[in-house]
This record gives C-alpha cells, sequence and structure tokens, in this order.
C-alpha cells in the first residue's frame, strides 16, 4: 500500500491555516489532517517507543524539515509566553491554495479513501502537472435552472456532461434506478421525478487544462454510480464513506421497486 508523503499533506494543510488566520499549531494539524485522512495499513502504525503514529511523524516533519517554507507557503512563528507556535499561511501560499481550491473542496467534501487523498493531493506537485490547475467534476450540486446565467462555468457545463453521460449509460428502458435499492424516483412521484438521481463518485474524478473532456468523460464512468438521495446520504454518513458494495449487500432485495 502506498503511503503518505509530505507532499500531499501540504494543500489540506494550507487549506487548514486559511481556515485559522490566528494560525495553527502542529498538534490541531495532526488533529485535523487525521481526521481528513484517516490514514491505514502502516501510516496507522504506532512507532516504536513513541506515541506517535507514522502518519502524525509525518505531519511534525512538516515542521521539521521546513517543508512549507522551502516551498514558501507558510511560516511558523512562535507565541511570546507559549511552549509551542503556530503555522500561518503565506501570500504565495494562498495563491497556490486558491490555484487548487476546487480540487482541495471536491476532495474534502467527497471523503475519498486514503489511498484516493493519497493519489489525488500528489498531482499538482507531479512534474508533468504542476504547472497546471486540476479541474474536477462535481454534478451534485444543485444549480437552480434561473441561477445557470449567473453561475454558468466550465466547471459547471464538464460536471453536467458528466452527470447526463452517467444517466445515458445506467438508463434502461428508458428509466433509471438507483444502483442500491433499485429506487425509482419516476414511478414513486411520477413526472416530477423522471430522470432525477444523484451521481456518486466512487473515486475521485478530475482532469488538467490541456486534457480531453469526452475522453476523461469516458474512463470516468466507471467510477461514478447513480443512487438516491437516501443512499446517497448513508453512503457519505462515515468518513472514508461505505462502498456501495456493502451497502448493497445489506438492502432487502425483496423491496416492491427492486422487482
Amino acid at each position: 500500500m502506498e503511503r503518505v508523503t509530505e507532499t500531499e499533506l501540504i494543500l489540506p494543510s494550507l487549506f487548514l491555516m486559511d481556515t485559522r488566520p490566528a494560525g495553527i499549531t502542529t498538534s490541531d494539524l495532526i488533529k485535523e489532517l487525521t481526521e481528513i485522512f484517516k490514514p491505514e495499513g502502516e501510516d496507522n502504525e504506532i512507532l516504536q517507543g513513541r506515541t506517535d503514529t507514522k502518519f502524525s511523524q509525518k505531519v511534525r516533519n512538516l515542521k521539521a524539515h521546513n517543508t512549507f517554507e522551502r516551498f514558501g507557503y507558510a511560516e511558523y512563528q512562535s507565541i511570546a509566553g507559549k511552549r509551542n507556535g503556530v503555522f500561518r499561511i503565506t501570500l504565495k501560499g494562498k495563491e497556490f491554495l486558491n490555484k487548487n481550491i476546487d480540487l482541495v473542496t471536491y476532495l474534502l467534501s467527497n471523503g475519498f479513501l486514503y489511498k484516493d487523498l493519497e493519489n489525488s493531493f500528489r498531482k499538482p506537485f507531479q512534474p508533468k502537472e504542476k504547472d497546471k490547475i486540476p479541474k474536477v467534476f462535481d454534478e451534485n450540486i444543485l444549480i437552480y435552472e434561473g441561477m445557470q446565467k449567473i453561475t454558468q462555468s466550465k466547471v459547471y457545463i464538464r460536471s453536467a456532461e458528466l452527470r447526463n453521460a452517467a444517466i445515458i449509460k445506467y438508463t434502461k428502458n428508458g428509466r433509471i434506478k438507483c444502483n442500491i435499492c433499485c429506487f425509482d424516483f419516476e414511478e414513486f412521484y411520477g413526472d416530477y421525478g423522471k430522470g432525477f438521481i444523484e451521481v456518486h463518485h466512487q473515486k475521485p474524478v478530475f482532469m488538467f487544462n490541456d486534457s480531453e473532456v469526452e475522453k476523461t468523460i469516458k474512463d470516468a464512468l466507471g467510477n461514478v454510480v447513480p443512487v438516491c438521495s437516501n443512499c446517497h446520504r448513508i453512503i457519505h454518513r462515515i468518513r472514508p464513506p461505505y462502498l456501495v458494495s456493502d451497502i448493497r449487500s445489506n438492502i432487502n432485495k425483496n423491496l416492491y421497486f427492486c422487482k
């Protein structure tokens, strides 16, 4: 299993710093990042003779190795009369965070698995991608039709294209049902529910600014599934979210809408 490195901790750390103008201590950074990543495997093991896990030690190393300072993204400042200082984001750090804010928000909002967070937060630092801006898909954002002229953005357009592609893929005999419990909105609500469904991302879906949208969407269809609102809420009841297959295996297959 791949293990997180200091590099993958930079963006979520900057996000946390940006929400705390007074700064954030290493202890709080450990607590918050552990909650975000939910470390697994070796990274969740306690170091011999220590109280730290391998993951929390890597967070501590952000200070010990001056990781933020090397990039110019944050500074560690001492506080008079206190043992521990705090990290504060710099202007350069804010610029880097803002450049990648859609990616950060998308990843944190969906609570993906540990390995998926590792891989995704690494992308902006990889040689081929570091000068590119990640383009995310989040078709679950509800936008009233009358607001589309105001919010009409490439993000919304891309997301709508992925949603539509997913609906086409999973529609059978003119109807689309929840991939978990088989609930059919049109059957239950009539015309009010026609074509309505939510789309769950099992793995992160994003692209870079020189990628082909059509190819990205085609590749992404294997990682998204249509679900009803109830099942979607249950999936995201915990972090990381429940697996679709696990919830499906616990559903009573004799429910009327599965027939």
